[in-house]
């Protein structure tokens, strides 16, 4: 038999009414026309704590059946009448033998008490089964609080035959709303018969009164989790009912918790309502249920907290097949170009694919998505591909991101890139003869020498326009080249040109331009290194020209200094300096910043420009 402590009889009655004012009181025994799903427990706590281990444990179906340890104190309807409900035949509390089983059969027996108790219909009302070998005709009780500095006792008489016969039946009293304050109290009965006998049974039960919650209109739903269905609602009204008085309030802004693998909180509204939606994040990649679970505490007048369990039920998950259906399975990119895929993710659904919004999709590691309307996506990887690949598309496996009603999901596509040619003119000149050496190499952007290595030397007066093919070699297969080549206008701009092919973009070398004769710069230095701010800065070297195969001295020219400051791209004039009849040049400068010098000979009639070696001069 439960048992609970009370506070003193004056402050139970104060908080008696002020329980129906604003209800924070209650207990999952049973209610008017309550959900039997109900159930409680009294923690003698001082307040609830996220951490508290409710001792009803949530179901599918919640039982009927009360706690071992808290047996049935009655259960009131949901509308309670005047008259109150009609006391059943087997009313609660410690059972004691059955009156018609132990009546004297020489008719000169007390009468005999059977079970007494709490209606089980209400804890408002006391039923008493008594027999006797004539007809009862008077019944009372005493209840006693068993709690407190002062326990009370309080009389209740006027009880009335509800069923059965005056000999053998089972009596009521009416509602006891004389009692001091809610909480538990030993009953002593008594009996009076026709025949002036009298019979009083100390101890022969122990009831509980106090307010209880009701439950109308409960739902979870869905009744399965899945893709089309990933919330949870949960609603219905809770109204709290005393036993004392008969009266049935809502039970408003009383806080509920609701857990689905992860805890959430409401608040009921002023009637007691309450209409919560969840999202449940499910743990774990294969989840296949998710208990779901609505409660709340209450604090008892006596300082403890009752947990009650409200409704609770456990629904199944599904998980639907995905799919990824790309819009191509092969693209082609030129090099320098990203590699992107674009398609729809779909679900089945009740025999139907059909597209899936917000599902997170990966292409590699740093290509990331959420497919939008229509289950639509594109994705664009970040790099560049330097050479062809397969690419995959698939669901997130992050479990933060994957959608845990879906299975995972991969489609793939290949990537042709069309490479990139390169072409260096590193070396070149046009002898006395009109002989134009070419030297180089052809790579790509793979790594590898193009299988079609046919290269076109071409030409064109002013390098930007009406360039003509003059012929056409072979590379080596290693991709470079050296060899020379008679041109008729041995005056303008020369470059080598790729046509590529179906795996290799056209490609152009860098252009020269030559006249006739070539000429160059050698030896140039710029010094001393390192120099210090507003010393001097002397620049020398000579002026060659070709002739023939040899380089002489090309003097009487004139040879531009220039210089390119540290971090800037621009090159600024210095001033210039004439070569002697040796080609040798001399100039000096006031050495200001870092950067880098250049000797440059610009040609006039059929002779070459030609460009010093570029010397870097620190300055500090």
């Amino acid at each position: 038999m439960r048992t609970r402590s009370l506070v003193s009889a004056a402050v139970s009655a104060a908080l008696g009414a002020a329980l129906l004012a604003a209800p924070t009181l209650a207990y999952a025994d049973g209610g008017p026309g309550q959900d039997p799903a109900a159930t409680a427990t009294t923690n003698p706590t001082t307040g609830p704590t996220p951490t508290d281990t409710p001792t009803s444990t949530p179901s599918d179906t919640p039982s009927d059946t009360p706690l071992p340890s808290d047996p049935s104190i009655g259960e009131p309807s949901d509308t309670p009448t005047s008259a109150g409900p009609t006391p059943s035949d087997t009313p609660s509390g410690d059972p004691t033998p059955d009156p018609s089983s132990h009546a004297p059969a020489d008719g000169t027996g007390a009468p005999v008490f059977g079970n007494v108790g709490s209606d089980p219909s209400d804890a408002g009302f006391l039923t008493v089964a008594v027999s006797s070998d004539s007809a009862v005709t008077e019944v009372s009780a005493d209840l006693t609080e068993l709690h407190g500095s002062a326990p009370a006792t309080v009389a209740v008489t006027g009880f009335t035959l509800v069923s059965g016969t005056p000999q053998d039946g089972v009596w009521r009293s009416p509602r006891m709303s004389q009692l001091p304050s809610y909480g538990s109290y030993d009953v002593t009965v008594s009996a009076q018969d026709s025949d002036g006998d009298n019979t009083t049974s100390a101890h022969a039960t122990t009831v509980d009164v106090e307010p209880k919650p009701v439950f109308a209109d409960r739902s979870i739903s869905p009744a399965v989790l899945d893709v089309e269905h990933t919330h949870v609602t949960l609603s219905g009204r809770i109204s709290l009912f005393d036993p004392i008085t008969g009266d049935t309030s809502p039970l408003a802004g009383q806080a509920l918790s609701v857990v689905a693998e992860y805890s959430y909180s409401a608040v009921t509204a002023a009637d007691g309502s309450y209409a919560i939606d969840v999202a449940p994040k499910l743990n774990g990649e294969n989840a296949t249920s998710v208990p779901v679970s609505l409660s709340f505490w209450i604090v008892n007048p006596d300082g403890t907290n009752t947990y009650v369990l409200v409704d609770s039920k456990t629904l199944p998950v599904v998980v639907s097949p995905s799919r990824i259906r790309l819009d191509h399975s092969s693209v082609q990119i030129k090099f320098g170009a990203k590699a992107s895929s674009s398609g729809v993710v779909e679900y089945l659904y009740d025999g139907t694919w059909r597209p899936a919004k917000g599902v997170a999709l990966d292409m590699g590691y740093y290509a990331t998505t959420t497919s939008g309307d229509g289950g639509r996506f594109t994705l664009t990887d970040p790099y560049i591909p330097y050479d062809d690949a397969t690419f995959t598309v698939e669901t997130s496996s992050d479990s933060y991101l994957a959608d845990p009603y879906l299975t995972a999901s991969h489609a793939q596509f290949k990537v042709d890139v069309i490479n990139k040619t390169s072409i260096c003119f590193c070396s070149s000149w046009i002898d006395e003869y009109s002989d134009l050496h070419i030297q180089g190499s052809m790579t790509a952007s793979n790594g590898k020498v193009p299988p079609n290595r046919k290269l076109y030397l071409q030409q064109s007066a002013d390098g930007k326009t009406g360039w003509k093919s003059l012929g056409w070699f072979t590379t080596k297969s290693d991709g470079t080249f050296n060899l020379d080549g008679y041109v008729a206008v041995p005056k303008g701009y020369w470059r080598l040109y790729s046509a590529g092919s179906s795996d290799y973009q056209p490609g152009y070398s860098n252009s020269v331009h030559f006249n006739r004769t070539a000429t160059r710069i050698t030896g140039f230095n710029a010094g001393p290194e390192p120099v210090r701010k507003g010393h001097t800065v002397t620049t020398t070297g000579t002026l060659q020209r070709l002739s023939g195969t040899k380089w002489v001295a090309f003097g009487k020219q004139r040879v531009y200094i220039l210089f390119q400051a540290k971090g800037k791209k621009s090159w600024t004039q210095l001033g210039s300096v004439k070569a002697d009849s040796h080609g040798h040049f001399t100039a000096r400068f006031t050495a200001k910043q870092d950067g880098t010098w250049v000797g440059v000979y610009l040609a006039s009639g059929s002779y070459v420009d030609a460009e010093s070696y570029h010397d870097y001069v620190d300055v500090r």
